[in-house]
């Protein structure tokens, strides 16, 4: 297993994972993203014998405004996205990304991490993120079609 940033090169492979993401519609309305929005992120790969089975990706920002949970000019890491490919996930593999992201965030100043994260199997969403990556729960975006 080899955890790291990913080359200029390989940020293709992503594009295609994303694009095997949205199809296996374990969240609503994921649309893949290409290689252009990529090269704008730290993107983060996971390898099993050379192959990338996972990512994960976001970039720093910074408060714009006090909250709660913050206080304004804060430098914070938007985590985007993580996915893992379904023949390897219960492996720990999202935590290990999950892990090196929160590691570098840590060295460059970031305060703390966020993400909005979905998933059509909120009680397994609520599990990694509350319980094993100890995020604190802020608040919930629901949306109900009408």
């Amino acid at each position: 297993m080899e955890i790291r940033f990913l080359k200029n090169e390989e940020l293709f492979e992503v594009e295609t994972l994303s694009k095997q993401f949205s199809e296996e519609g374990i969240c609503s309305k994921i649309i893949p993203d290409n290689v252009e929005y990529y090269s704008t992120k730290k993107v983060v790969g996971a390898f099993v014998d050379g192959k990338l089975v996972g990512y994960c990706f976001g970039c720093f920002d910074s408060e714009t405004k006090a909250r709660s949970y913050a206080s304004e000019g804060d430098t914070y890491f938007e985590l985007e996205e993580i996915y893992v490919v379904k023949d390897y996930r219960e492996q720990k593999i999202g935590r290990m990304m999950y892990a090196f992201i929160e590691g570098y965030a840590r060295v460059y100043g970031a305060k703390t991490i966020r993400l909005n994260a979905v998933s059509k199997d909120y009680e397994k969403l609520l599990n990694f993120y509350i319980k094993i990556l100890k995020m604190d729960f802020i608040s919930a975006y629901l949306v109900k079609q009408i």
